[in-house]
């Protein structure tokens, strides 16, 4: 793609620092940009816990980004692992169904447990017994290994069930809460990768 000498132009005069004079007579309407930021708003970003939406067919990708300073006092994002969200229909956690390397034990009953569905924030599983589901669920005390990395330990709450299948929300996982975005991301990446081909993250 060439830009015309017209748009050059363009381009070169809104990076320098002399105004025309069409700015200069109307003062009110005058553009100017800054490139350093006040330090009492400086900590005000550095604080703050900021997202950003990248909306990709029906799923929107929400990045949690992180702001730090740098030595020469510019400032330097950090996107995180996004969470996604399907938007069509319902708006909900994107789910991988029959997910691969993921491995969930009961401990307490020394089995493996089938996982039919995961997302963000639960899981459906297939349990051998269902005569007392929830009582299992509160006493019983699950790990998740996620493409063999080191087992997280699961609180789990009953959503609903149908004799053997149980559907389960997560109930505290801000230790293994990054582990699973990854995995989940990943995931998204590998079965709409067609979705990723132009986009560089």
């Amino acid at each position: 793609m060439k830009f015309s000498t017209e748009e050059l132009d363009f381009f070169s005069n809104i990076f320098t620092e002399t105004t025309n004079d069409s700015m200069e007579s109307d003062s009110q309407n005058q553009l100017s940009i800054k490139a350093s930021v006040p330090d009492y708003f400086r900590q005000v970003l550095v604080g703050s816990k900021l997202s950003l939406l990248a909306e990709i067919s029906h799923y929107q990708l929400w990045f949690p980004v992180s702001l730090s300073i740098s030595e020469q006092g510019e400032f330097s994002p950090k996107l995180g692992t996004p969470e996604i969200i399907d938007v069509k229909g319902s708006e909900r956690s994107w789910r991988v169904n029959t997910p691969k390397d993921v491995a969930i034990i009961d401990i307490f009953h020394d089995q493996k447990v089938e996982v039919l569905s995961l997302s963000a924030t639960g899981l459906t599983l297939k349990v051998l017994s269902s005569d007392n589901i929830y009582n299992d669920l509160q006493q019983s005390s699950f790990e998740m290994s996620l493409a063999g990395e080191k087992p997280l330990k699961l609180e789990l709450d009953l959503v609903r069930h149908e004799k053997n299948i149980v559907a389960a929300k997560f109930k505290d996982l801000q230790e293994g809460r990054e582990s699973l975005r990854k995995f989940i991301f990943n995931s998204h990446k590998v079965k709409y990768s067609n979705l990723y081909q132009d986009i560089i993250l």
